[in-house]
């Protein structure tokens, strides 16, 4: 079995493939479709904590959700609060800039996350109404403290919109924590191809999206406010059918005993890729995310020669990264069905004989017994 072990997209479950594959209709047309897609929105939020009314899916990739959001929130001249400790972060703070507003990024290094202590008095001070943060900074595997950032937020009296694209499925999450518009994508731990952006919308926020009155068609949020009258262009039957068949299963699970074995797995594989000598790049073990683990290579190996080794040779795929980060770093996904034993050792087993291949000498024993120690961190 070929293994894609990479930060998103992600490796399809065979009950994803078989929904992709189910007998379709005209969505347009057909009402079925509209049950499928509250049931969709409704499991959705029983997820994040949002009611099911105030949760949009729609026909995009997630950066779609992402650009949707500053287009109908962001009013021409207004000052908007990037908080960014990474390559996505500041790609909000240029959708601001390129919307017309007037971005201020408050940035910390990449090895940690922002610091809901430190940025208190900026949000306090400015009269800014939005605040943005992506949740999981893939590029490093910082996890940003949600909720606590969500609080100091809320306590300035501004929107905070944050892109959860990675986290989505592997983290808990509670929009009712102070999140006004929550932007989720299906390619990373829900398992569903690119193609799906879903966003949770607070009452305030879908006011201020009235307010503000964005001209735009497709990615106009209040196109999707109410849908009496139908989808305001046709939808993807087959990765709905994906969508649903991913969330029944994860909710067969139970949502704390997904959110356990994300942090479990993610333990294991830093655990073992530590043993081969490799360092996490969070600069604290706290700090890293339960959706991908991101490493520093040594010195001399090439990163993209290794994820082709690995690929070609041994059948199993992960990333590189981004930013400052490129070149330097190795990402390994482990997204929601990837984040289990089955995917996850032969994943670290191929790296590290891909790591003996490039000249470097390690231990593979060492770090299969690491692997299998437990979920201990």
């Amino acid at each position: 079995m070929r293994i894609i072990a990479t930060p998103g997209p992600t490796h399809e479950p065979p009950y994803v493939r078989e929904a992709l594959s189910a007998e379709t209709s005209n969505p347009d047309l057909d009402p079925e479709f509209m049950t499928k897609y509250i049931d969709a929105r409704n499991m959705i939020g029983e997820m994040i904590g949002a009611r099911g009314d105030n949760v949009v899916i729609w026909m995009g990739e997630a950066m779609s959700g992402l650009e949707a959001a500053v287009a109908n929130l962001v009013k021409p001249g207004e000052e908007v609060i990037s908080l960014s400790n990474g390559v996505f972060g500041d790609y909000f703070s240029e959708l601001v800039r390129r919307y017309g507003g007037r971005p201020r990024l408050i940035r910390w290094d990449v090895r940690h996350p922002v610091d809901p202590d430190e940025l208190q008095e900026a949000l306090n001070e400015s009269e800014a109404s939005i605040v943005t943060m992506v949740h999981c900074e893939t590029p490093s595997g910082v996890l940003n403290p949600l909720r606590e950032v969500a609080d100091a937020v809320k306590r300035s009296g501004k929107l905070f919109v944050v892109d959860a694209v990675s986290s989505i499925g592997a983290v808990n999450i509670d929009v009712k924590w102070g999140i006004d518009v929550l932007i989720g994508g299906s390619q990373k731990a829900l398992n569903v191809p690119a193609g799906l952006t879903i966003m949770a919308i607070s009452d305030e926020a879908w006011r201020r999206i009235e307010d503000c009155k964005y001209e735009g068609f497709y990615l106009n949020l209040l196109n999707w406010r109410n849908l009496e009258s139908g989808f305001p262009y046709t939808h993807s039957e087959p990765l709905l059918n994906a969508l649903i068949a991913s969330l029944r299963h994860i909710m067969r699970e139970g949502l704390d005993e997904v959110y356990k074995r994300h942090i479990d797995i993610r333990n294991r594989v830093i655990r073992a890729v530590n043993a081969y000598g490799l360092t996490l790049v969070p600069a604290s073990m706290e700090w890293a995310s339960p959706s991908v683990s991101a490493f520093y290579l040594p010195t001399g190996i090439n990163d993209g020669l290794l994820r082709e080794s690995m690929w070609r040779k041994y059948g199993v795929m992960i990333g590189g990264s981004l930013g400052e980060l490129s070149g330097k770093v190795i990402r390994i996904g482990h997204m929601g069905y990837t984040a289990t034993l089955e995917f996850m050792l032969p994943t670290v087993t191929a790296l590290g004989m891909a790591l003996m291949d490039f000249g470097l000498s390690i231990n593979l024993n060492n770090a299969m017994d690491a692997f299998m120690g437990g979920s201990k961190s």
